[in-house]
């Protein structure tokens, strides 16, 4: 071990005291101690040849000492000003994290066999059989990174994915987790990590992820980057071990979400969660015909097959305004009809795929972030979807994409 990884295990040690400290409500020693973490992070980076790691653990020694900072004796800001508070406390908890166990699993979702396989491996098989995977030296899960196209189910995968494996659910948006108020937000963050130790076995999914954990550039404020450590320091185990914890997150732009975020350890797995396949679209179709009036004229195949390229959120929609037509024609005093082959036929005419644009967007910026191969399967999805528009609506976009 070099002398930069003896100052980040020696920096680990003082924060975890730091904490322990700090829930035992003695802040004075808590306070000297993330100054003690502050002080081997800076060492860290000053001993770290790697650019990347330089810069983070700086920021981790800016964290500490932040932290450091905030136990010294403040005024109160208002009450109901936002946050959950450090706390344990199982009611601050669940005002910041909403916990559920879903009723749902793998079953439900339709198709998506690699997408689910790959969740098995990092997450559910270790839950079911935490022995073998203790046998073999293998960490129990790790952090998953769903990305994909809008309104292709991320959420849905995960909140399944926690239902296959029976573990309780919490999940964190953006509204749950942004404050107006200084260091709520990264509060927020901390008990979310600190309510799912609580509920474990859990499995905890930050939504919009990259909202979050956005790149910490020179554009970027300091808020933003301080989130961006918080979340580090919480998926590296230092503010307390995620044993039984598994980390789920999602976003619709992946090129956007901070490099050291997806680092072994943290998000190590990139799962990419393409358009519905065939097979998923007839089955969401299915449901959503469940309990509408259908015309046997109907095809649930044809229409899956007319489909490819389309949302899971596009294809609901194609439902609901096929409905409109025969829904129309009874309250203008003709007799009540079912939903027949016309209604769903000419919805999809009019309504192309609401993918297209992002699918262009999503190019030009994986191609800005130079991170082509991490991508890869993302592209290659793009250029099969884009390939099957005509030539004109492509524009610039046909020389990259043909």
């Amino acid at each position: 071990m070099g002398a930069a990884e003896n100052f980040v295990a020696e920096g680990k040690a003082y924060a975890t005291a730091a904490r322990r400290k700090e829930e035992a409500n003695e802040k004075d020693a808590a306070r000297d101690l993330y100054l003690q973490a502050a002080e081997a992070y800076n060492n860290a980076s000053r001993a770290s040849s790697d650019k990347s790691e330089k810069e983070f653990r700086a920021n981790m020694a800016q964290t500490f000492f932040g932290k450091a900072v905030s136990l010294r004796p403040q005024a109160s800001r208002p009450s109901g000003g936002g946050g959950g508070g450090g706390g344990g406390d199982e009611e601050k908890l669940r005002d910041v994290v909403p916990i559920e166990k879903p009723n749902i699993n793998f079953s439900n979702v339709g198709g998506l066999e690699s997408v689910k396989e790959e969740i098995r491996k990092a997450i559910v098989y270790p839950f079911q059989h935490p022995e073998i995977f203790q046998m073999y030296g293998k960490r129990a899960g790790e952090g998953i990174l769903l990305y994909g196209p809008p309104g292709c189910g991320k959420t849905f995968i995960a909140r399944a994915s926690a239902g296959e494996c029976n573990a309780n659910f919490l999940t964190m948006t953006i509204s749950e987790i942004l404050s107006k108020w200084v260091g709520d937000s990264e509060r927020n963050v901390r008990s979310a990590f600190e309510s799912a130790r609580k509920y474990a076995p859990a499995i905890l999914f930050f939504d919009e992820i990259d909202a979050v954990g956005g790149r910490r550039d020179e554009s970027r404020e300091g808020y933003a980057k301080r989130l961006v450590n918080e979340m580090l320091i919480n998926l590296d185990g230092v503010q307390g071990p995620l044993e039984k914890v598994l980390v789920l997150a999602g976003t619709n732009s992946p090129w956007d979400v901070d490099p050291a975020l997806r680092r072994p350890g943290r998000f190590s797995k990139l799962v990419f969660v393409p358009p519905p396949d065939q097979l998923s679209r007839a089955q969401i179709f299915k449901i959503h015909m469940k309990e509408r009036p259908i015309d046997p004229s109907v095809s649930i195949e044809e229409l899956a097959q007319r489909t490819d390229g389309y949302s899971s959120a596009d294809l609901a929609q194609i439902c609901t305004e096929a409905a409109d037509a025969p829904l129309m024609e009874a309250l203008s005093g003709k007799p009540p009809r079912k939903i027949n082959r016309g209604d769903f036929l000419s919805v999809i005419e009019r309504r192309p795929s609401s993918l297209y644009p992002w699918f262009k967007l999503a190019r030009q910026q994986v191609e800005a972030s130079g991170e082509q191969e991490v991508f890869g399967e993302l592209l290659r999805c793009i250029d099969q979807q884009l390939a099957k528009l005509p030539p004109s609506s492509l524009g610039p976009m046909r020389d990259r994409t043909g």
